[in-house]
């Protein structure tokens, strides 16, 4: 890309990443996902999926595609009817929340509080080689199944 400007070297970039997710559509199309491309937060051409067992993103990483499932599960003292006490069971999970994932979690998941949905939320990553996209439904099947147990883990914790 020499001789281009940085603009005209982020446009062709853009437009590379967003030629080689295409393909992974596709793939988790055929699989049965609702998947589409998307740009991201970050400005960047991602591939997503709307699951009923979490969300999926797809990037491309530094060595290969980037896979990241996620999702919150609202509402986790919902049924707790007094709303000061509600408020307060919420506020200690939110404080206790980090180090309870420090011991349960492994490095390539992260957990935070959702303000919005009164919940955990909980994003795994996982990095497949460029060379490895036939696999990738399966890796996603494993990685939301992964994600709805450590979901159900965190939160068994914060409510006992």
């Amino acid at each position: 890309m020499a001789g281009l400007s940085g603009d005209q070297c982020e446009q062709v970039r853009k437009r590379q990443a967003w030629a080689a997710l295409h393909p992974i559509v596709d793939v988790l199309r055929r699989e049965g996902y609702y998947a589409y491309l998307t740009l991201g937060s970050d400005n960047e051409w991602l591939v997503a999926c709307d699951t009923e067992l979490g969300r999926v993103d797809v990037r491309i990483g530094p060595d290969g595609l980037l896979v990241e499932v996620w999702d919150t599960s609202p509402g986790l003292f919902w049924d707790d009817e007094d709303e000061r006490r509600r408020a307060a069971r919420e506020r200690l999970a939110r404080i206790t929340l980090p180090a309870v994932a420090r011991g349960l979690l492994d490095p390539d998941e992260e957990a935070w509080w959702d303000e919005t949905d009164h919940g955990v939320g909980l994003r795994l990553r996982l990095q497949v080689p460029f060379g490895a996209q036939h696999v990738l439904p399966h890796v996603v099947e494993e990685m939301l199944a992964r994600l709805n147990a450590d979901l159900s883990r965190l939160e068994r914790r914060l409510i006992e």
